[in-house]
């Protein structure tokens, strides 16, 4: 059996349905963040409440592995989709994550505005070459989930790039210019967090998200969608670890 961490940035809507199904439930708060713990399916789970975006994301991940040593991670929730074939109750499954609010802005003079097609995505990278740098998931985890995708029935499954950062993106053109550009299919606040921390500490981790909203398709954002993630977290837990 596995010691797995879940995180999420709204345990109302995010983590209710997982909380409920814990077997053994404690309760432990932080001055970071609150962990719900005890067993699924006879797993040791970790269920995390981190707060909404990167840097409450990064420090809740942190803490959770310093405190509990998780063998796998697990980031999920609701997000916002970029491609005109992602659906609201599609889900995502994020094989890289990419900091969309890490940023770039070509030189110009006062007076000369600002051209938004001209901001390149960029990792800033001590004593390196700054360069867009994707972080990954594991892809044993990939793999696990694909054994299970047929178990889910609300809309498809999608495997790619998820864009992360403190920002919700409403402007059409720009949510098509990241998906055609970067090959986004939709953004969260969380998950490039999660990724940069667990791959700096070795551990597996995957970011997993119900499709919330579709602003280009105008599929209006509905936060209760989140529990068919939380469900189909059940079913990854049962029938693989």
């Amino acid at each position: 059996m596995s010691k797995i961490l879940i995180i999420s940035a709204m345990a109302d809507v995010e983590l209710n349905y997982l909380i409920k199904e814990l077997q053994e439930r404690r309760k432990e708060k932080t001055n970071i963040c609150t962990f719900y713990l005890g067993k699924l399916f006879e797993n040791e789970v970790i269920l995390c409440d981190a707060k909404v975006g990167l840097i409450n994301t990064a420090a809740a991940t942190t803490l959770a592995i310093e405190k509990y040593n998780p063998d796998y991670i697990i980031n999920q929730g609701c997000s916002g989709g970029f491609g005109r074939n992602i659906h609201k109750s599609d889900i995502v499954v994020g094989t890289q994550c990419i900091n969309i609010t890490s940023i770039m802005t070509k030189f110009k003079e006062v007076g000369q505005g600002y051209n938004l097609d001209d901001w390149e995505l960029i990792n800033y990278i001590a004593g390196e070459q700054d360069r867009l740098v994707p972080q990954k998931a594991d892809e044993r985890l990939i793999e696990k989930v694909r054994k299970v995708e047929n178990t889910y029935k609300f809309g498809n499954i999608h495997y790619g790039v998820i864009g992360s950062g403190d920002i919700w993106n409403k402007e059409c053109d720009r949510i098509i210019y990241l998906n055609k550009k970067y090959n986004i299919l939709c953004e969260d606040m969380e998950g490039v967090a999660v990724y940069t921390i667990a791959n700096q500490y070795g551990i597996p981790a995957i970011d997993i998200r119900v499709i919330s909203d579709n602003e280009i398709l105008k599929e209006e954002y509905d936060r209760n969608i989140s529990i068919r993630a939380q469900e189909f977290i059940m079913n990854l837990i049962r029938e693989i670890f």
